[in-house]
């Protein structure tokens, strides 16, 4: 059948009615791609505006979505909250010091305690010794506001100096005035300071020198041993105190003002002392561990040759004959350095062997003409600075080593009488310029002797000065005293000085100490 033109509209008519009659999108729905949502609400479209924490923020915006406490995880990070204890602006969290207002980290001198440095010398007063001089972070020997400087090299520092800008040792006549400061220098025949006023020694001016030499035996010049102050219990308690048995030596170091300690069985052991800030002395610890170190076989003496090394000591092991160089900087534990094999020039003889050690440098030894075997003038020439003496029970002499620390080589230089037959312990003293020797034994005398020496038969002898009587015994105690350590003789404000005294065998009175010994 034909269709006409209003034919074809109708049907075009019911077909765009047909079509018209499909579900259209609401024209309310805002997200039309979304069929669970029908806002964007907060998150938007496509995301649902979930709030696992319950905090009232959606979890697209919410920086800590399981933590209703917090919606960005701040300091200290989400579940942690962010509290500021002391005020400071920083979260306890990352404050070192979270009770400290002022800091935040601990520093140098830990919470509480003010990183300040008064001197502006780096160091931080609270572990600057001198926090006012910014010069020095220690005391030293001359203090906070002196320099420990030796200007004039004479082995003596400025501040103990009598005589700046001479040699402090060269003293001609005997006067106590050095040379270079002395306007009779080198005669003594008008010169009334020829007489160091003790009646056990003869005074002389033999071409104009002044010599002082031993007619018999002198007092012991401090206090009697049951008078000395007794410091043996600081090593701990009596079942348990190794000062009882076998103390053998004692050296002091005047910069640090430490004396250190040795035993020589036991086992042999080593001890840092220093003073306990009342009156007293106490083992030193650092980093918690305390200053004492073991096993160096039988361990007689000890000595410094730099005060300002002062964990570099030497040595002498009786039995092996042998000076040896450790480095005790970390506590409890010992470097060995350097071991000199001097055994072939000491004279063990069964249980007597080397005893006594200690250290002199090179200004002493040419002021006072030290001597080698031979009689030369001798001074070190392997870089030590000084010579090494050594003294032993056999015999009684002292042994002159030049050591060399960089390969353990030495030169044997000689070795020189005493007043007596055995040598238990040596002390050079650098302010006085004199050599202690205690001879111990049967005959327990303090002989104080010069570097100088002189021929006598086959040997060489030292000078001896004066030879003192020992100190007596306390009660239940022994006499058999090894081991002697001196302070300074320079400065001497109130006439004395202290001499440090160990004891083998010496039980509860092992290690006493003298505080009226004489300066010069």
């Amino acid at each position: 059948m034909t269709q006409g033109p209003d034919s074809m509209l109708s049907w075009l008519g019911i077909a765009l009615l047909v079509g018209g009659c499909s579900d259209p999108a609401p024209a309310s729905d805002g997200c039309p791609q979304d069929s669970a949502k029908t806002a964007p609400g907060i998150c938007g479209c496509g995301v649902p505006d979930t709030d696992r924490d319950g905090d009232g923020t959606p979890d697209c915006s919410d920086g800590c979505p399981d933590d209703s406490a917090k919606t960005a995880p701040g300091a200290c990070g989400c579940l942690h909250v962010d509290d500021d204890g002391d005020g400071d602006g920083v979260a306890d969290c990352i404050d070192q010091c979270p009770a400290d207002h002022a800091k935040a980290a601990s520093g140098i001198c830990g919470c509480s305690v003010p990183d300040t440095d008064s001197d502006g010398d780096d160091t931080p007063d609270c572990t600057d010794g001198c926090p006012d001089a910014p010069g020095k972070i220690e005391p030293g020997i001359c203090g906070c506001e002196s320099a420990d400087e030796d200007n004039d090299s004479d082995g003596v520092l400025d501040c103990l100096d009598i005589c700046p800008g001479f040699d402090d040792t060269r003293d001609a006549d005997g006067d106590a005035v050095p040379d270079g400061c002395d306007s009779d220098a080198g005669t003594c025949s008008n010169d009334v300071d020829c007489d160091d006023g003790l009646s056990c020694t003869a005074n002389v001016c033999p071409v104009d020198v002044c010599q002082t030499t031993p007619l018999f035996e002198c007092e012991w010049p401090a206090e009697v041993a049951a008078n000395a102050t007794n410091l043996t219990g600081i090593e701990g308690p009596i079942w348990d105190n190794d000062f009882y048995t076998d103390l053998s030596g004692a050296v002091w170091n005047p910069v640090t003002h430490s004396l250190w300690l040795c035993r020589n069985n036991g086992p042999s052991k080593i001890w840092a002392v220093v003073e306990d800030g009342a009156g007293s002395f106490e083992i030193d610890a650092h980093d918690g561990n305390r200053g004492e170190w073991s096993d160096f076989g039988d361990l007689e003496g000890l000595t410094f040759a730099d005060f300002n090394e002062p964990t570099t000591l030497y040595l002498i092991v009786e039995g092996q004959e042998r000076i040896k160089e450790v480095d005790l900087s970390v506590y409890g534990t010992a470097v060995s350095m350097n071991d000199w094999d001097t055994s072939a020039h000491l004279p063990l003889a069964g249980g007597a062997g080397a005893e006594g050690i200690t250290f002199v440098p090179d200004s002493y030894l040419l002021a006072q003409g030290f001597a080698d075997a031979n009689g030369a003038a001798y001074s070190s020439a392997l870089g030590m600075g000084g010579v090494m003496l050594v003294g032993h029970q056999n015999g009684g002499k002292i042994y002159a080593f030049d050591l060399d620390r960089s390969n353990s080589s030495f030169v044997f230089v000689g070795e020189y009488l005493t007043a007596a037959d055995e040598t238990a312990a040596l002390e050079f003293d650098r302010a006085t310029g004199l050599l202690y020797i205690w001879h111990g034994e049967n005959h327990n005398t303090l002989e104080v002797a010069r570097l100088s020496s002189a021929v006598v038969g086959d040997d060489r002898k030292l000078d001896t000065v004066k030879t003192h009587g020992g100190p007596g015994t306390v009660l239940f105690g022994s006499a058999n005293h090894e081991g002697i350590a001196l302070t300074p003789g320079v400065p001497c404000p109130a006439g004395h000085r202290d001499l440090f005294m160990t004891t083998d065998g010496g039980g509860a009175s092992s290690l006493l100490w003298y505080q009226q010994f004489p300066c010069d």
